[in-house]
């Protein structure tokens, strides 16, 4: 298959909910021409995120480097948005910073003293992942298949400092300490500008991009409420609920089991 017929067949998985299904994807290479071929189908970009930017999660997915992917604009939320778990076949969440750029990166090698300059600030951020009751490993997959992604919801900041990281989902603080992000978010913006800069992609004035997870991903259920604060930077807030769906007829697809982060 190629690169748009394997985009055409995800999209439609993607869209119906479809358990998540592996493809032949031989390279790396072809993984990223896929994601790239899926975004011309989806789009447009808002922003992009990084995966895998802990040394010990590379092996596990089988890449030797960490994973980019677009988010799409009309999945990017206000800080205080509802979810719909009606949406989502196994809605989780990333607690994470992202930096939302006030001009276009140039696309040359980039580092991260370059890349500050075309920042407008950062702040916290929940990535919007569903799953789509995955029980794949295959890195070239994921990354072909957008790395999960399913949105965000964009913080308040209150400052430009960053401190200590509490992270609450209902009544279960999942984080509640200093030093958590896998590494300086502007290290990941810079990769990221890299990385897409080598396929001809821009990261773009407005693009929010999310630097990566503080906590493995985390399940969330209808009526959850989940909080980010990050000392010193900002705080971001969500709500998950059924809509039109009473509780009691919930999907029994939402699990209570952290795994890894994407």
């Amino acid at each position: 298959m190629t690169p748009m017929s394997l985009a055409i067949q995800i999209a439609k998985d993607r869209a119906d909910r479809s358990d998540f299904a592996d493809y032949d994807i031989p390279d790396i290479q072809t993984a990223y021409a896929v994601q790239d071929a899926l975004t011309a189908l989806e789009g447009p970009v808002g922003g992009y995120k990084i995966a895998w930017n802990r040394p010990e999660l590379l092996s596990g997915f089988g890449v030797e480097a960490p994973a980019g992917a677009r988010v799409l604009k009309r999945s990017i939320l206000p800080d205080g948005a509802v979810l719909s778990a009606q949406d989502h076949s196994t809605l989780m969440l990333e607690p994470e910073i992202a930096a939302v750029l006030a001009e276009d990166i140039p696309m040359v090698a980039q580092d991260a003293v370059s890349v500050a300059r075309h920042v407008g600030y950062l702040v916290p951020a929940f990535e919007v992942l569903d799953r789509r009751r995955a029980a794949s490993r295959d890195g070239l997959n994921i990354i072909a298949q957008g790395v999960l992604n399913a949105g965000l919801v964009l913080g308040t900041p209150s400052g430009d400092q960053i401190g200590a990281t509490h992270v609450r989902i209902g009544d279960t603080v999942h984080c509640d300490s200093a030093n958590v992000a896998p590494e300086p978010p502007l290290d990941a913006l810079a990769y990221l500008a890299n990385l897409y800069a080598a396929r001809g992609v821009q990261l773009r004035q407005g693009d929010v991009i999310l630097c990566g997870a503080h906590t493995p991903l985390l399940p969330v259920a209808a009526g959850d409420t989940a909080r980010m604060g990050v000392a010193g930077l900002g705080e971001v807030t969500l709500r998950v609920e059924w809509d039109t769906v009473p509780p009691h007829h919930a999907p029994k697809c939402l699990t209570r089991t952290m795994t890894r982060p994407m």
